[in-house]
């Protein structure tokens, strides 16, 4: 329940949660609730004066304890205050913002326009005072002001007041600069007074507005129990934990919408012991929130869950045990075993969710492609061959090949005028080709460049023959030998010799033969 004071009356909100057979009662029959609300109290608050209530769409009024008056309150678009736009939704904390407050006929003598906060009047003044342009009667008219807000996060409420049941309030959220910036994407959405009564999307206008109203609500409340909680001495007194049923709603809401900081602001506040669940470990595991993500194709949002750690949470009360470093992976699985990579590999046009399941933090996307397998033995690489999804399976083959371990060692390949020097004692058998590989450093005449390494590698790779004969050092002086030989014996035999005063010799004049 959340109250505040006026001159002559007390405001009160009071947040009911029944089953839905009992709303549906109360639609039925709401003046017989009202009376029994108000016959069961033995408090006398609820027997003085006069009481308006106002629930869902049912206006009463009462006085002294009897019931005057009740009826339905149907609002009509169109209609005085029926279609107030408030922009900013969401408000940065420890900031001074302007506020423009956007509708048909709220501007009038009687009328106030209120800005409550942190159980606080922001600015409370009268609705002629705030227009812009007076000349604006027909058409929507704007007023606009100016407020700061402390380092506190919350809700807070915009009121155009007046004094009869067309009052209403717009809430807005007070909290982080990134977690803003994506709630004021729901403006558009909340804005009925650029479109036309007689449009065909109003239905569908009125519902979205209705949701996004509900997590402005919603978000706000958990966000102002959060900061109470945090920074209360006493944390006995303070209020009790989140439902899970709310905050379950939350979540889904933000992962329909993919914030990403949305996301983190709720996950860090069940962390920090601010919802009521035994183990936020096992419960935030158990909603598949990666599953969902991949599921709507929100690469943004796959990345964001894949790095999202609780190392830098501080649990109040010292939390469920120590924290993780990575909470959600793409090898977690869901019933019958299926993983984050099983559905992006049955999906169309998931290449992006793919590309980002196969680079988390743990590579662990990597090796659950080819190894993880659901209840029935396939794995995610199978699912992509049966659907077809042939560019999956090569985006993440070109991944694994790139990402093949490869050992780094310093290879010595000398010139070829030290080859036989320094290398020849090194020598192997000639069936083998080696590398003269040392751990110690090249000194600066030996050090060769990488463009000459790699020559001088493919030379010994592609030419194996060569380097077995070459390598083979006792042939290879026999042949010199006999070569030399013949060579000499070829040029006495072609010379001409001089023997003493005779003619001169020649090897040609030998005659042969039995002559």
């Amino acid at each position: 329940m959340e109250s505040y004071i006026r001159p002559g009356c007390v405001i009160l909100t009071i947040y009911l949660h029944l089953p839905n057979w009992m709303w549906d009662e109360f639609n039925d029959d709401p003046a017989s609730w009202i009376e029994n609300l108000i016959s069961l109290s033995n408090d006398g608050f609820w027997r003085t004066g006069w009481l308006y209530a106002r629930v869902q769409d049912c206006l009463t009024l009462s006085c002294n304890g009897s019931l005057m008056f009740a009826s339905p309150w149907q609002p009509v678009i169109g209609d005085k205050h029926q279609r107030l736009c408030v922009t900013p939704i969401a408000v940065d904390c420890s900031s001074s913002v302007k506020f423009s407050v956007k509708g048909f006929n709220i501007v009038q003598p009687t009328t106030k326009l209120l800005c409550v906060f942190d159980e606080k009047y922001l600015i409370q003044e009268e609705t002629q005072m705030l227009l812009e342009d007076s000349t604006m009667q027909q058409g929507p008219q704007c007023l606009t002001f100016s407020c700061s807000f402390p380092c506190t996060s919350g809700r807070g409420f915009i009121e155009i007041e007046d004094y009869d049941q067309s009052s209403l309030s717009v809430p807005f959220v007070v909290t982080d600069k990134d977690v803003c910036s994506e709630i004021r994407m729901l403006e558009h959405g909340l804005d009925l007074v650029s479109f036309d009564q007689t449009s065909k999307r109003i239905d569908d206008l009125m519902i979205y507005r209705s949701r996004a109203l509900h997590f402005l609500h919603e978000i706000g409340w958990l966000l102002q129990r959060s900061h109470v909680r945090a920074t209360s001495e006493q944390r006995q007194y303070c209020p009790d934990r989140f439902p899970v049923a709310r905050f379950r709603w939350l979540l889904s809401f933000a992962v329909d919408q993919e914030w990403c900081a949305v996301l983190r602001k709720l996950l860090n506040t069940m962390f920090q012991g601010d919802i009521d669940v035994l183990s936020p470990i096992e419960f935030a595991l158990g909603e598949n929130l990666l599953h969902t993500a991949v599921k709507k194709r929100s690469k943004p949002l796959v990345e964001f869950l894949l790095r999202y750690t609780t190392t830098n949470i501080a649990p109040v009360g010292g939390g469920d045990g120590a924290p993780v470093q990575f909470l959600f992976t793409p090898a977690m699985t869901e019933l019958s075993n299926i993983t984050p990579l099983h559905i992006a590999a049955t999906i169309s046009d998931a290449i992006g969710v793919l590309d980002a399941l196969t680079d988390d933090p743990q590579q662990l996307g990597i090796k659950a492609w080819k190894n993880a397998r659901d209840a029935t033995g396939f794995t995610p690489e199978e699912y992509a061959a049966k659907r077809g999804n042939i560019s999956y399976i090569q985006m993440v083959q070109d991944k694994i090949d790139r990402r093949v371990t490869r050992a780094h060692v310093s290879v010595t390949i000398p010139s070829t005028i030290d080859t036989v020097g320094k290398h020849g004692s090194r020598m192997k058998p000639a069936d083998q080709i080696t590398f003269g590989v040392e751990k110690k450093q090249l000194s600066i005449n030996q050090t060769l460049s990488c463009r000459q390494c790699v020559q001088q590698a493919q030379q010994l790779a592609f030419h194996p023959r060569t380097n077995r004969f070459l390598s083979n050092r006792t042939a290879m002086l026999s042949l010199v030998s006999i070569a030399a030989v013949c060579v000499c014996v070829g040029l006495i035999m072609k010379s001409l010799p001089q023997v003493g005063c005779m003619k001169p010799f020649l090897w040609d004049n030998i005659r042969w033969g039995p002559n």
